[in-house]
């Protein structure tokens, strides 16, 4: 047992020794790798070997964040790359290490000035000053700076007079005083101070203070209105000694001075050197816009190459690199181009990433992103050549769509597309046509609108075709002839029958009624086989009473070896004897003829309610439930018919579905109601009615069932101790009727048994 437990201890201690040479062996390797890095690194900073130093060191302080001398030299390295955002943060994380060394502090302040990180330098400034530290002379006088750039000039005057009061001279020692100085009072001096400051500072030896000025002086030029080539020269002149003086503030206001010119290969020669070696995010967007623009793709691939390798920020950028590629190549790349862009996220909101978004909504026919996408590129794109690629993919999309689909035309986001198109100055007839169609449909066509297009298109045959419905139907045949007779005269266009049926209707409702029927006639010759337009034929000789062409149609229908227009010869007879006063005749014919044509067979409905054949008349209506499209009228028929066979729980249920297709039909509202108040439900049929609570015409068969319904609910209201509501029904109908003994008697009572009411 001894023995056991000693071979067991002896197994345990060389386990524990064997881990604790693998920790000791994992932590010897590391370190020594560790410290061979820092080796290389600070042989390549010792050699100028700045990519390499600049890589290896910032691999080693990630390693080592406590390596002082380290973030010093990587300090350094990047001020040589005049990257000064990254030197500032060497310099703050060294100061932070050893506080005892003040050149840190001095040289972070410097390169936040530099990098115009207002925001940067007053949290720090404002945290030493909560903190009760005094700051040094010249920390006083960047922290009114930052304090005013930042907005808050109220605690920069406050902090101003105090340090006037202590020590006027102050503000005089330097150019970095006077300027901090201008700043706050700048708002209460006049324009000749604020210009003759700025333009000495443009002078001053002070970086610093010679960049702001510069600055200030570009944002007065703009504005100052002065000839533009004199602006622009300016502009140039000013912003490249800008970029000399400050390399990593100054080139990207440069290069966007450069951009907002359309000057791309200006930019890309600015940006180029700069991005190298500065991964500056709002320039490296600008720089690839301009190599799309420029068509020079190969520097946007190397662009993209080189984000892919850095940070998540950097990542999402070369993904939009990487799509602004693609669509140089090739736009048509569906799934490439959708997914790039996908990896964007929404983070990028330049005029080119709006037109891939554009032409990836173009790929995938999504109708409502296409809208807002161009709305937002016609509205508010930089430049013209891509509001005309947009213009261009869009105008061909709605050709495609349109011929594959007409019924898009009726689509309001198609009829969107179309103005945008139409407010750039692209104009055509398919365009128009769109637009016609969608104001028609909206009933926002006007007479100066056919006009204008007419003007542009005089002869399109669509327009013409529109402007001629149009006419008719505001009640000038004939205007609406004179479009069709222009229609008739253009070469190369076959008559239609939608013209030659216009030309009729026209010539009838001008009164001239032979002319239209010699017309319809030769128009039933030429369709005779559709039976909707014998219908039309069939109305016409009806109206007018021309018992000669009926029967000459009902020859021709019994003669015909189509048994459908053979079934329709005996509305023709019917009809003939119907005018010569053959009621019962017409009516024997009627009650064998059938047919499946719905305006026939609801013709023979309506004579014969019309003639108090109830069971007849409610068969054939009934029949048409679901087949004729005026659903409501034939539901209202069955109603009224059903009340007059006595069925009153019928009617109701078939009026309220007459009801139910449209409640704001005024025909459905009457018949309903009419049931429910034949039903006793008086209360439902006022609601349902919907009179007006002011002075309206009436017709006389409304204000008779309005009045029944409205005695029976005042009455009941009363009755059921309803006064207020009884008092509110009584003023309704007075409004209309205001003389109306009955409900004047009926006002008074409802007042009456109020007040009584309240004093007890």
């Amino acid at each position: 047992m001894k023995k056991t437990k000693t071979v067991l201890s002896i197994i345990l201690i060389s386990v524990v020794l064997l881990a604790c040479l693998g920790f000791l062996g994992y932590f010897g390797v590391k370190t020594l790798r560790r410290s061979h890095l820092r080796v290389s690194a600070r042989e390549a900073f010792a050699a100028g070997d700045w990519k390499k130093a600049e890589k290896l060191l910032t691999e080693y302080v990630g390693k080592d964040p406590d390596s002082e001398e380290d973030f010093v030299r990587l300090a350094q390295v990047y001020r040589h790359f005049g990257n000064t955002e990254e030197e500032m943060h060497c310099w703050y994380k060294a100061s932070t290490l050893n506080p005892l060394k003040p050149e840190y502090w001095d040289n972070y302040t410097g390169c936040a000035m530099n990098a115009r990180d207002f925001t940067h330098l007053y949290t720090t400034l404002n945290r030493k000053t909560f903190l009760s530290a005094e700051l040094a002379p010249k920390d006083k006088m960047l922290y009114l700076v930052s304090a005013v750039m930042t907005g808050r000039l109220k605690e920069a005057e406050k902090y101003y007079e105090e340090m006037h009061e202590a020590d006027p001279e102050a503000f005089q020692q330097d150019d970095l005083g006077r300027y901090a100085e201008f700043l706050v009072k700048r708002g209460k001096s006049n324009g000749t101070e604020r210009s003759a400051f700025i333009e000495q500072g443009t002078c001053s030896d002070d970086p610093f203070v010679r960049l702001e000025s510069i600055l200030f002086y570009l944002g007065a030029l703009q504005s100052s209105g002065r000839d533009a080539d004199f602006v622009d020269e300016q502009m140039e002149t000013m912003l490249k000694e800008a970029a000399h003086l400050n390399r990593f503030a100054g080139t990207p206001y440069l290069a966007n001075y450069y951009f907002s010119r359309a000057r791309f290969s200006s930019v890309i020669e600015t940006a180029e050197p700069y991005l190298a070696d500065i991964a500056s995010i709002p320039l490296s967007v600008t720089f690839a816009d301009s190599c799309v623009y420029e068509a020079q793709p190969e520097k946007l691939k190397q662009l993209a190459d080189r984000y892919h390798t850095l940070g998540s920020r950097h990542r999402i950028l070369a993904s939009y690199f990487d799509a602004l590629y693609l669509f140089s190549q090739n736009p048509e790349k569906k799934e490439e181009l959708a997914g790039a862009m996908q990896k964007v996220g929404g983070v990028v909101h330049t005029d080119l990433a709006n037109l891939i978004n554009l032409q990836i909504a173009l790929n995938n026919d999504i109708l409502e992103k296409i809208c807002t996408t161009f709305e937002t590129i016609m509205k508010n794109a930089l430049f013209p050549s891509v509001q005309e690629r947009a213009r261009v993919a869009v105008h061909q999309y709605l050709w495609n769509t349109v011929n594959e689909n007409p019924a898009l035309t009726d689509d309001p986001r198609v009829a969107k597309l179309v103005q945008l198109l139409a407010s750039s100055g692209d104009k055509d007839p398919f365009l128009m046509r769109i637009t016609v169609s969608d104001l028609y449909r909206r009933n926002l066509l006007t007479r100066q609108i056919i006009q204008e297009n007419l003007d542009a298109f005089p002869d399109d045959p669509y327009l013409l075709q529109t402007a001629a419905e149009f006419e008719l139907f505001n009640d000038d045949p004939e205007k609406c002839l004179e479009y069709v007779e222009r229609f008739y005269a253009l070469e190369n266009e076959e008559r239609s029958v939608t013209f030659d049926l216009l030309h009729m209707l026209a010539l009838e409702l001008s009164g001239q009624i032979d002319e239209a029927a010699q017309e319809y006639a030769a128009l039933v010759d030429k369709a005779q086989t559709n039976q909707g337009f014998l219908y039309r034929y069939f109305d016409f000789c009806s109206r007018y009473e021309r018992r000669a062409e009926l029967s000459k149609m009902a020859d021709r229908l019994d003669a015909s070896t189509v048994p459908e227009l053979k079934a329709l010869a005996p509305f023709f007879r019917a009809e003939e004897l119907f005018l010569q006063d053959k009621t019962e005749e017409a009516l024997s014919l009627l009650e064998t003829a059938k047919t499946e044509q719905a305006d026939f067979a609801l013709y023979a409905a309506d004579k014969f309610s019309s003639c108090g054949r109830v069971d007849q008349a409610l068969s054939r209506f009934l029949a048409l439930v679901g087949r004729h499209p005026e659903q409501r009228l034939i539901l209202a028929n069955i109603a009224e018919l059903q009340m007059v066979a006595g069925k009153k729980a019928e009617a109701l249920s078939y009026a309220k579905q007459a009801w139910e297709t449209d409640q704001d039909d005024g025909i459905g509202q009457f018949i309903y109601a009419q049931m429910l108040a034949a039903n006793g439900r008086y209360q439902d049929a006022e609601r349902v009615l919907r009179i007006p609570n002011r002075a309206v015409e009436l017709p006389e068969a409304v204000k008779v069932l309005w009045t029944d319904i409205m005695l029976h609910c005042v009455r009941e209201d009363l009755a059921n101790g309803q006064f207020r509501r009884a008092l509110d029904l009584a003023n309704h109908y007075l409004i209309l009727f205001p003389e109306d003994s009955a409900f004047l008697e009926l006002k008074a009572e409802a007042e009456q048994k109020l007040k009584k009411g309240s004093e007890s």
